[in-house]
């Protein structure tokens, strides 16, 4: 029976093959590093395209389009749907010399796609209810406070409160 670890290429699966070989071992770990190194820089690369693209495009799309890849000289963008992608279409080769003077000369074409985007959603403000013992103890400091800021503070939360009920 073959053994697949002796294979060119192929990692062994067992902790007790990389001890068994020290020298199979150096060699994994130098790979990984380079393949570490390899897929930071790649990803400093997109972010870098990203931040790129969010610097030229109009903000309204901005937020529907995203940089998916670069490879071969092929930049591929995501968009939400298929409406901002013809529009991000229409002016892609704008968008390519725009690139270019932004000092980015790598890129020969964009190719764009329609994907959903995770974009993070605003956080929802919970209203903050204000009790009614609190309300009565806010009202008299206001009342004797001679602060007009505090007066139109409390009128301010007055008028919402009674608004609310």
């Amino acid at each position: 029976m073959n053994d697949p670890s002796k294979k060119s290429g192929h990692w062994p699966k067992k902790l007790a093959d990389l001890m068994q070989h020290p020298g199979t071992r150096a060699r994994h770990e130098s790979e990984l590093t380079r393949n570490f190194g390899r897929v930071l820089s790649h990803a400093r690369t997109l972010d870098m395209l990203g931040g790129k693209l969010a610097s030229i495009l109009d903000p309204a799309l901005t937020a529907h389009c995203r940089v998916a890849q670069f490879r071969n000289h092929c930049l591929v963008l995501v968009c939400s749907s298929a409406a901002y992608a013809s529009r991000i279409r229409m002016i892609s080769q704008q968008l390519l010399e725009s690139l270019r003077e932004e000092g980015v000369s790598k890129i020969d074409r964009i190719d764009i796609r329609v994907a959903p985007i995770n974009t993070p959603q605003p956080a929802i403000r919970e209203p903050r209810i204000l009790s009614s013992a609190a309300f009565r103890a806010l009202g008299r400091f206001a009342a004797d406070s001679d602060d007009v800021e505090i007066h139109a503070i409390f009128e301010k939360i007055k008028t919402r409160r009674n608004r609310e009920s």
